[in-house]
């Protein structure tokens, strides 16, 4: 069992993308504290994200935001990218929930 292992928030994350300490190219995300390297993109991928967004599209309409691998920050420590995401508007249309 490792005790010493010190967590990164999602601020520090920021701040060291920010400081360039990662590669422009490199895909990362930070989950529980901890800096995951995201697998690469591949062709089959794409098409199954782009085939599952139009269909989702098609069934939600405007009802629901969908995001496209954009960041979502889930708490202080995690701040995942996933393929898609289905996000409810706040009335206030100023932020946005996650389903």
């Amino acid at each position: 069992m490792l005790t010493n292992i010190r967590l990164i928030s999602v601020q520090e994350y920021h701040q060291m993308a920010e400081m360039g300490i990662f590669h422009p190219e490199e895909r990362l995300e930070l989950i529980a504290g901890q800096i995951i390297r995201m697998s690469a993109k591949g062709t089959a991928h794409e098409s199954a994200i782009t085939r599952t967004e139009r269909l989702l599209r098609q069934r939600l309409g405007d009802k629901l935001l969908l995001r496209i691998q954009s960041p979502v920050q889930l708490d202080d420590y995690s701040e995942p990218e996933p393929d898609i995401s289905v996000v409810k508007l706040n009335p206030s249309y100023n932020s946005i929930q996650f389903s």
